[in-house]
């Protein structure tokens, strides 16, 4: 059964794969391929582990290298505001609908300003995260639950401008040091397997593969239906 699990996700994460690359051909076939993910599609989405008690851990080594390249603060409302005016990319739309959401819901959101990067406006953030307590949400109607001691990767992101720096990794590893800070011994991150880039910079600060732990969005019709497999099935709720 495990055997044919694995099978299915790596043949789902293929044809997701090979979909978006059809879809940057073009507005044609961008269109065919928007019209396949509303009537009939599955997205496989993996977990990654942070186990925070190792001794040596990398995330810790990886933040000491790289110590000086990012300065770190938290984000307020007001200045994603000012972000969000600037047009840059990252803070408008609903990606600014949901940083404001996540800070009203007391939600730790981290943004970095990298000192090596090639960005237009200095008084924006090059990327930002956020670290989420108690539950959050993996795809749209799914939440998961996490124990007292855990937290998970809400959201990561790094603007346009700014990729091909490693700053994802860093990403990962302040925010497994903050995690520890406060006491934590997990963090989970739940990434789409079709995002390779994502998928190697958490493994670079440290994170394991759960590979028994896989979600599926299933789309039939415009209707949405979530399907959790492995040992943290559970911990998952459909809204």
């Amino acid at each position: 059964m495990e055997y044919h699990r694995r099978v299915m996700c790596r043949i789902f994460t293929f044809i997701n794969r090979l979909a978006n690359t059809i879809s940057k051909r073009g507005r044609i076939p961008r269109r065919i391929v928007e019209i396949l993910k509303n009537y009939c599609w599955v997205r496989p989405v993996g977990f990654w582990l942070f186990d925070l008690t190792q001794s040596d851990a990398p995330w810790r080594r990886f933040r000491e290298q790289h110590d000086n390249t990012v300065r770190w603060e938290r984000a307020t409302i007001e200045r994603c505001r000012v972000w969000c005016e600037s047009g840059a990319d990252g803070f408008t739309g609903w990606r600014y609908d949901l940083l404001v959401r996540l800070i009203e819901e007391k939600r730790i959101v981290l943004v970095g300003y990298a000192h090596n990067a090639d960005n237009n406006d200095p008084q924006v953030p090059d990327c930002y995260t956020t670290l989420a307590l108690g539950y959050k949400l993996v795809i749209r109607r799914c939440s998961f639950e996490m124990e007292p001691d855990e937290g998970a990767i809400q959201t990561a992101y790094t603007r346009e401008q700014s990729r091909g720096r490693g700053l994802a990794t860093r990403i990962y590893a302040e925010l497994c040091c903050l995690a520890e800070e406060l006491g934590l011994t997990k963090v989970y991150a739940d990434i789409d397997l079709t995002n390779i880039a994502s998928c190697r910079a958490a493994e670079k600060a440290g994170a394991f593969r759960m590979q028994d732990v896989i979600v599926y969005e299933i789309t039939f019709f415009k209707h949405k239906y979530i399907v959790a497999r492995g040992s943290l099935k559970n911990r998952f709720r459909q809204l």
